[in-house]
């Protein structure tokens, strides 16, 4: 028999359930998926996807933390940003993982919520801005050594020229210009 204290947890979200946009299955004390709504079923192909009840989410898919063993051992709501996931015969996918203990009237665990929005699309655009954020910093960095490399030869040929100009009004001094000549003959 469910006491109402776990009745009153499940029915309140299950209020909500329905308006919840984001993919999210419940599990017993042991981890064990026991509902889910029909996006987190959509996660994976159909033949896994009939068997998701009494299995983890660590067996449905390659996720490198066990969000539900951390909410349950540590008796808090824990919370995963962009964990990458790898879901068998559907690809890659990357999640922000939100999951909240359930109590009894007792205050023990009897399970827990996890509700997963899928942040694939906006990952794969943050990490295309960020490719591109380093492509144009290595292209600035090129530009700023090519443009010093300039400034060094373009102040190395003015010394140049200074020092030859010096050098020719030394050797001149005293000497008249050979345009004056051109113009008094």
């Amino acid at each position: 028999m469910i006491s109402s204290s776990i009745m009153n947890q499940l029915d309140a979200f299950n209020l909500v359930s329905d308006i919840i946009i984001d993919a999210y299955f419940v599990t017993d004390k042991d981890g064990l998926i026991t509902n889910y709504n029909r996006l987190f079923y959509s996660f994976f192909p159909r033949s896994m996807a009939r068997k998701l009840k009494g299995i983890k989410l660590t067996d449905a898919m390659q996720i490198p933390v066990d969000i539900v063993h951390d909410t349950i051992s540590q008796n808090r709501q824990v919370r995963l940003d962009e964990i990458g996931a790898v879901i068998p015969d559907m690809g890659e996918f990357r999640f922000i993982l939100s999951a909240i203990p359930l109590h009894n009237e007792n205050e023990e665990i009897f399970g827990c919520i996890v509700i997963m929005r899928n942040v694939t699309d906006e990952a794969m655009v943050q990490l295309k801005y960020q490719e591109m954020l380093d492509r144009e910093a290595i292209e600035r960095e090129n530009l700023r050594d090519e443009l010093n490399r300039r400034t060094e030869r373009l102040i190395e040929i003015s010394r140049k020229y200074y020092d030859l100009k010096a050098s020719i009004k030394k050797r001149l001094k005293g000497q008249l210009s050979p345009f004056i000549t051109k113009i008094t003959s």
